[in-house]
């Protein structure tokens, strides 16, 4: 028997199919991802009433949530602007934003699938496998800079827009999940890469 055949006969049916499962799962998610990034470039590309996500650190505002309705003052973390006639290249980053997210969300989940298909027909140490998750690794930390990026640009310009083209600048925000994911992505590479040479010498002494 050979070792591909071996190791992936160690896999139960139960394991299998819930392998298996996950690439329909993903294949899902992936059209949700790609179905919600037209529709929200269908909203912003008429530039007319343009929701966009901002926030202002230190910032106040006044919100009706006392007792009988009264102005309680508030420090929002994140508000949504009402944006028209917005400059071409807020617009346009606002575009690239989804975009980018989109493009980068269907990759890693086709790059996962692969990986999955590997462990299922054997090949869970392979270097291929490997790749896979090394790519994934890098295109989880490219895709969440420019997303951050264009939706940083487009957050300026949307509230200097509404400020008479005064410059401003939203506050600067770090997502401690996606670091999370990217850390553990590249420990899963680098511990698909020791099994896989533990496999290699494994062989060799059979």
């Amino acid at each position: 028997m050979s070792s591909s055949t071996a190791s992936a006969s160690t896999l139960s049916k139960w394991d299998d199919g819930a392998l298996k499962f996950g690439i329909v799962m993903g294949a899902a998610a992936a059209v949700w991802t790609v179905v919600r990034a037209v529709q929200n470039i269908i909203r912003i590309a008429p530039n007319r009433d343009v929701p966009v996500t901002a926030a202002f650190a230190d910032s106040t505002a006044s919100m009706p949530i006392g007792p009988g309705g009264a102005e309680v003052e508030v420090i929002p973390t994140q508000v949504v602007l009402s944006v028209s006639d917005m400059p071409g290249i807020t617009l346009w980053s606002l575009i690239l934003a989804e975009v980018v997210y989109a493009l980068a969300v269907v990759t890693v989940i086709a790059l996962v699938c692969l990986v999955i298909r590997n462990v299922t027909t054997g090949r869970a140490f392979a270097p291929q496998t490997v790749g896979y998750i090394g790519t994934a690794t890098i295109v989880v930390g490219v895709g969440w800079i420019l997303t951050w990026l264009f939706r940083t640009m487009g957050a300026n310009g949307g509230a200097a827009t509404l400020a008479g083209g005064s410059p401003v600048n939203t506050a600067f925000e770090i997502q401690p999940v996606v670091i999370f994911a990217i850390a553990s992505m590249g420990v899963l590479a680098v511990a698909f890469q020791i099994g896989g040479k533990l496999q290699r010498e494994n062989e060799g002494l059979v």
